[in-house]
């Protein structure tokens, strides 16, 4: 494993590291089943060749990804392994074949469909309209919030909670702008442009954001809690008034684990966007 896309390099290292390896230890293998595994799916070759590739278009179309997929043999997954999902249109491309095929063919397998899909991938991004003048894309190529340059435009059916609300006017009144936290506007709605899959997309910089960028926040609150802007929230933390005797044993015996948990943040530091390495330190 490395970062980056040189799979030769990968592959080589993997190779020579195997051969010293069996040099003064001898690996199971029978000329029917090649390498033993005590999973069934692993016999063969044992071996799995993969990259994590970023594909925001392409994955769209689930019908004409899995279609290269099945040409080349792999497989997709989320980026984090087997029965994992992704939320950033990264994905984990591996063989799909282990037993009865060389490693190399295997490896040549996941290159091929690779390079295909980026093919998929940098077609449909060819044939994307250019942006409104004034406005810039939403998406992964956004890395900081200086990159944030006009209002954003989401892509069809986005219903992140940032996308119906930041306005034309809300974008003008505060691009640029900075809590008193020294947190700006744009770095508070930067996941959200990023990501155009969230659910909110923006998070405030410091108890402040609330109040200076009031004109988003409070539609976004109201609409996630139905809490209007002159609402008064009440805190009760006595668990003396909790209402909930123990379960009968058979049904306590349903029930795996238990957890409460709740966010609390300093009063005199900044929340997570604007906090510091030095403050967090």
């Amino acid at each position: 494993m490395q970062p980056g896309a040189n799979i030769r390099q990968v592959f080589e290292r993997l190779v020579k590291a195997a051969n010293l390896i069996e040099k003064v230890a001898k690996f199971s293998y029978d000329d029917h089943l090649g390498y033993i595994t005590s999973c069934p799916t692993n016999l063969g070759t044992a071996m799995r060749a993969s990259v994590h590739i970023h594909l925001p278009l392409l994955s769209q179309d689930k019908a004409a990804f899995q279609a290269i997929a099945d040409k080349y043999y792999v497989q997709i997954r989320g980026a984090h392994g087997e029965h994992t999902e992704t939320d950033d249109a990264i994905f984990d491309i591996s063989n799909r074949r282990r037993l009865g095929r060389s490693m190399t063919l295997l490896v040549q397998d996941m290159y091929d469909g690779v390079k295909e899909m980026i093919a998929a991938e940098k077609k449909l991004r060819s044939q994307q309209a250019p942006p409104k003048a004034g406005f810039i894309k939403a998406g992964s190529h956004l890395k900081k919030p200086e990159d944030i340059t006009g209002l954003l435009e989401f892509p069809a059916g986005n219903k992140s909670l940032l996308c119906k609300y930041l306005s034309k006017d809300i974008h003008t009144k505060y691009k640029g702008k900075k809590d008193k936290a020294g947190v700006s506007f744009e770095q508070m709605i930067l996941s959200g442009a990023q990501n155009v899959d969230s659910g909110i997309g923006l998070y405030a910089g410091s108890h402040d954001s609330y109040t200076t960028f009031s004109d988003l926040f409070d539609k976004v609150i109201e609409d996630y809690h139905g809490h209007k802007k002159d609402g008064k929230h009440v805190s009760n933390m006595d668990f003396t008034k909790l209402k909930c005797p123990p379960f009968p044993p058979d049904e306590a015996a349903m029930i795996v684990s238990t957890r409460i948990r709740v966010g609390r943040n300093l009063a005199e530091f900044p929340l997570g966007p604007g906090v510091s390495k030095a403050q967090r330190d």
